[in-house]
């Protein structure tokens, strides 16, 4: 903490409590608080009203803080087949919901001026203030400690990822209050700062170094199925070394008459690890069919459309980016 600083920067933020609050009042607040305090000296046409614009009038003084000193936003994009997640912290409107201010002491009762408002000095201790936020990051710090381990000890790849968006996602809130803090020029007690690095780039690493690899079936169905995939999500047709494997079975058959032919192709899709340990398994409802009259090859032109514009894909898709990592930048 910086007391002296602090205060005087605090109060700089609104020029009348300055003005108004006198050398003597200073002191007994400082006394009463063993240290920082916040202040505001204003009027009201009644007391309780006087009180309300008091604590409204510290409130923004540490709003207006913390709007002209952060930013925070939080947004995704997806390139070449891999989602990055971008976080900078800043102000928003959670951040002042979060605000409530505790420990609201007066100088003295309200004064009736000879206008017939009231004057009332009113101030709050920093360490009343920072109290309830300190309370929530203790809670916060704990989950995020809680998932952070699941996130560095599983190996399970959607595990993983939902731990870690969980772990990210309890580190937002902890800074959301942390601004609050700075303003209140308070240090977290807590170790999530130091958790939050070491699961970052655990699951950085992660990310460098896990790939999706394409088990090829070597036949047109196989081909089709790769090329509507691989367009949206990056892998490679090698020995698998680490990360996710897709194994497909695409069973492609034609069956004729002297009218017609058919042909028809049913597919699954295994997602395992190259060990062999299976996540998921993907299967099309029903298989996907095309017809010729007498043309065998036309009859699997027609098939392979067909497969191309299938409506399974975009399920396949976003079934495929569960387990892949949600990378950080």
């Amino acid at each position: 903490m910086k007391p002296l600083l602090f205060c005087i920067f605090v109060l700089a933020l609104a020029p009348p409590a300055l003005a108004d609050f006198t050398q003597a009042d200073s002191a007994k607040a400082a006394t009463n608080c063993s240290g920082s305090f916040l202040s505001a000296t204003v009027y009201g046409k009644k007391p309780d009203n006087a009180r309300s614009k008091a604590k409204a009038e510290i409130a923004q003084s540490i709003i207006s803080n913390i709007k002209s000193n952060t930013k925070m936003t939080d947004y995704s994009e997806e390139k070449d087949g891999v989602l990055r997640e971008f976080s900078k912290f800043s102000e928003t409107s959670e951040i002042e919901s979060n605000l409530t201010l505790l420990g609201f002491k007066e100088i003295e009762s309200p004064k009736r001026q000879k206008n017939g408002e009231y004057e009332l000095k009113a101030y709050i201790c920093v360490k009343d203030a920072a109290k309830e936020f300190l309370e929530k990051q203790r809670l916060l710090s704990d989950s995020l400690s809680l998932a952070a381990n699941t996130a560095l000890n599983t190996k399970h790849p959607k595990h993983k990822n939902e731990a870690w968006q969980k772990t990210r996602s309890l580190w937002i809130e902890f800074m959301k209050l942390q601004k609050l803090l700075d303003v209140l020029g308070v240090e977290s007690p807590y170790p999530a700062r130091e958790i939050y690095a070491r699961t970052k780039a655990d699951y950085e690493s992660y990310c460098r170094n896990a790939k999706v690899f394409w088990q090829d079936a070597g036949n047109e169905c196989s081909k089709t199925v790769f090329s509507m995939l691989s367009g949206k999500i990056r892998m490679e047709k090698s020995k698998c070394t680490g990360g996710l494997k897709l194994d497909l079975n695409c069973l492609e058959k034609c069956a004729g008459s002297s009218i017609e032919i058919e042909c028809s192709v049913n597919l699954s899709l295994t997602i395992e690890s190259c060990g062999g340990e299976k996540y998921s398994m993907l299967k099309i409802k029903e298989p996907i069919t095309a017809f010729h009259s007498n043309n065998k090859n036309m009859a699997m032109e027609n098939l392979i459309e067909n497969l191309s514009k299938a409506a399974f894909f975009g399920e396949w898709e976003k079934e495929i980016k569960e387990w892949m990592p949600k990378c950080v930048e």
